[in-house]
């Protein structure tokens, strides 16, 4: 279990906690308050975080019996920088708590500012950037610098109206520093929200260009003068006429950290000014060596990534450049807040994909194809973690679990933090070791799920799948069509347990786009002609050519299609004598893991299982849904249906799914496709996962 949550009137139970003070060197009495305060600050200072953190615990359980008096308010203090430190989240908001509701007046305006500050940096570190603004309101008398961090907490927040608020107040300040930065966050909520009837996002950008000479000159200090230069270029690079400014600022920047000897942050610039306009090879490779000798795994991994995507490299190195980058991410992990890093992650891959098509490597492409996957589904898994479920009477486990997993998230995101920032490197050491820690616990609490249910331990830190495997895992008569669609080509690949098949077509990824757009927006609109309409198709059919090529006639073989493609597809309107899923089952899938991961999830003869309805534009709700409720059945819908039509729809699918459990092989029962009676809503559904 987690360690003990101070609940200061009751004593602490000592098992577990005696033995890491009595082993010390010193002699402690564990029954004096002072004496175990003493020696959880020797153990602080020699970085012995969790024994301090149980020193603390214990002594204070003892100190609060009958009050708080201030050497308890001191420790607890102390208690919540550790716990800041090694990522206890949830210990340090308790206490955070629990020195509000006994400390409030005894706590000088500078700690309590401390306290808001660091409580407003973990909450951004778990994504909950809303709550961290707020948190900022509670800092007294915020210097510029907290209160323009409290503005683009309420931007990635989604709250522009705050945002733009705080940005406007210093928007004309006389500081050119922070007059940039806040014209820098108008500009980005311009962008963002064009109802806040703000100026031009050209107006912000020309505004900035007024006031860089000031921001540049040496008078301004260079950690200031580098903040502001930086924050403005990432506004500006969103707009591509503005990046020659944005790659000037930053080479500005990198001269303004030269010379004033930050070592740390020159790699960095160095990065950053390369990667606008200029990217230059030669400069990744050189930060990339940098990055790694100072445990800088993200920033190593970001400029990997840009050294792939360089096309001055050959077609090698950019290769081998990418797949180290994902061997990294699939190491370190990349969590599900880092949007930036997540959003080059994926271009990178789109590059890495295309590479590989072209040189004919299809069992890597596979492979990279998957690992890819596996890195956004611990995303997602990550992010959903509050709807884990475990049977009654494992709550604490249950707990636990959603709480470790969270917090190894939040450290992450610290780690890459220090990289956006350039700054807090001093703490890295001691996230790693944290993460580390957690890690294994959470291990540990995973074969204890094995116990329970064995399926979901597994799925819980799933693993990447060879082709081999997943070819072992298919039925004779079910295949696997994994689809590609690059700016230029077409591809597919069609894996049974008999055999491996590709096929690729020149053709233009945005037709291809377009036309998916064009046939769900027929199905969004649709009635109960639709099947009947899209059977001629010229649409359709040139998406089923388009997508398949000569893949569509080794289908016949198979009786159940199982497609995975990045974005979804409604896979089973394709074909060309018959809509695809009248004839046979269909279901997506958002990786090739999944045939694997849910095979043999089935309910009990007789038995309904349940059923779950999602927007077809979210996969990731239908997928995190399949993760932790495996028997479920899941449909995405392509048409927008009322919660009286979804009720009717699942009264209709109860009978079929009774009788063989099936999701697709329900549709296709529906389709008429075995011999009953079409009814017409079977084309606005897609069954979810393998079943």
């Amino acid at each position: 279990m987690r360690p003990y949550r101070l609940s200061f009137v009751l004593m602490l139970s000592l098992a577990g906690i005696l033995p890491l003070l009595t082993s010390c060197t010193r002699t402690v009495d564990e029954n004096d308050p002072v004496s175990l305060y003493e020696e959880a600050s020797r153990l602080n200072r020699h970085n012995k975080f969790p024994e301090a953190l149980a020193a603390y615990n214990h002594a204070l359980a003892l100190d609060t019996l009958k009050g708080f008096p201030k050497r308890a308010i001191d420790a607890l203090v102390q208690k919540n920088r550790i716990e800041y430190m090694t990522g206890e989240y949830y210990e340090a908001f308790h206490t955070m708590n629990v020195l509000g509701r006994h400390a409030d007046r005894m706590l000088p305006d500078s700690l309590y500012s401390e306290m808001q500050y660091r409580r407003a940096r973990m909450f951004a570190e778990l994504g909950n950037y809303g709550q961290a603004a707020q948190a900022m309101s509670g800092i007294s008398q915020p210097d510029v610098w907290q209160q323009l961090q409290q503005a683009s907490l309420w931007k990635r927040s989604g709250d522009f109206v705050r945002a733009a608020d705080l940005y406007k107040r210093f928007a004309g300040s006389e500081e050119p520093a922070v007059r940039m930065a806040a014209l820098a966050g108008l500009l980005d909520c311009s962008l963002a929200k064009k109802e806040l009837r703000l100026e031009s996002p050209d107006i912000y950008a020309a505004r900035i260009a007024a006031v860089s000479a000031k921001v540049m000159s040496k008078t301004v200090d260079p950690e200031i003068r580098i903040r502001a230069l930086r924050i403005a270029a990432r506004s500006l690079m969103q707009l591509e006429k503005q990046r020659p400014n944005a790659s000037f600022f930053l080479f500005k920047a990198l001269s303004a950290a030269q010379q004033a000897g930050f070592a740390r942050l020159d790699q960095i610039l160095q990065y950053e000014s390369n990667a606008v306009i200029v990217r230059k090879p030669e400069v990744y490779r050189s930060v990339v060596e940098y990055f790694s000798q100072r445990n800088m795994p993200y920033a190593r991994m970001a400029a990997l990534f840009r050294l792939g995507m360089s096309q001055e490299s050959d077609d090698a190195e950019r290769i081998d450049a990418l797949k180290r980058a994902l061997q990294i991410g699939q190491y370190y992990g990349i969590p599900y807040t880092a949007a930036e890093l997540v959003r080059l992650e994926n271009e990178a891959v789109g590059s890495l994909e295309d590479l590989l098509i072209a040189n004919g490597r299809y069992f890597e492409l596979f492979e990279v194809s998957e690992q890819a996957k596996l890195l956004n589904l611990q995303r997602e898994v990550q992010a959903s973690m509050s709807s884990f479920r475990l049977p009654a009477g494992h709550e604490p486990l249950e707990r636990e679990i959603i709480e470790l997993n969270r917090e190894i998230s939040g450290l992450q995101q610290r780690k890459i933090t220090m990289f956006d920032e350039g700054s807090g490197f001093e703490l890295a050491g001691i996230a790693d070791k944290a993460i580390s820690r957690k890690q294994g616990r959470l291990i540990e609490l995973e074969a204890e799920v094995a116990g329970i249910d064995k399926g979901l331990a597994s799925r819980l830190r799933p693993t990447p799948v060879t082709m081999m495997t997943v070819q072992k895992s298919l039925h004779p008569d079910q295949a696997l069509v994994r689809v590609f669609v690059r700016d230029s080509l077409a591809t597919a690949m069609l894996i049974s347990s008999k055999e491996m098949q590709i096929a690729a077509s020149a053709v233009p990824g945005f037709q291809i786009h377009a036309t998916i757009d064009g046939v769900t927006r027929t199905l969004a609109t649709g009635d109960e002609r639709t099947a009947d309409r899209l059977a001629f198709d010229p649409l359709r059919l040139w998406l089923t050519d388009a997508l398949l090529q000569s893949l569509n006639d080794r289908l016949a073989g198979y009786g159940h299609i199982m497609f995975v493609a990045d974005t979804p597809v409604p896979f089973h309107l394709l074909g060309h004598d018959r809509l695809l899923g009248a004839e046979k089952q269909v279901s997506l899938l958002g990786s090739a893991k999944e045939a694997v991961m849910y095979k043999g999830n089935y309910t009990a003869s007789g038995k309904v299982p349940g059923v779950a309805f999602f927007n077809a534009s979210r996969p990731d709700l239908a997928r995190m849904h399949k993760m932790f409720h495996a028997t479920d059945r899941v449909f995405l819908l392509w048409k927008p249906m009322s919660k009286d039509e979804l009720s009717r729809l699942e009264k209709s699918l109860e009978p079929l799914l009774k009788r063989d459990g099936s999701g697709s092989g329900s549709l296709k029962t529906m389709a008429g496709g075995t011999g009953g009676e079409p009814d017409s809503r079977w084309v606005y559904l897609s069954s979810y996962g393998i079943d």
